[in-house]
């Protein structure tokens, strides 16, 4: 049970850091994408929640695409 619980745990403690990875990725794109429709001098609003990363996309650069793509979208809807 132990053992269990340490693997368990170490699983977690991985997919926390690459969701860090991700969600700082995210963090930037969805500034950038707003940026991009309203103009390189507005104000990037408050960040959505970060998304859980979809499968085999877990990286910095699939995050801030992901992130660019959101923040084009709310611009443009806003």
């Amino acid at each position: 049970m132990k053992k269990f619980i340490i693997l368990l745990s170490l699983i977690s403690l991985s997919f926390t850091t690459i969701q860090d990875e991700y969600c700082e990725g995210w963090e930037l794109g969805y500034c950038q994408g707003w940026e991009d429709v309203k103009g390189e001098f507005s104000i990037c609003p408050i960040v959505p929640m970060c998304p859980i990363a979809e499968i085999f996309q877990n990286e910095y650069l699939d995050g801030y695409n992901r992130g660019f793509k959101k923040g084009r979208v709310d611009a443009n809807n806003e």
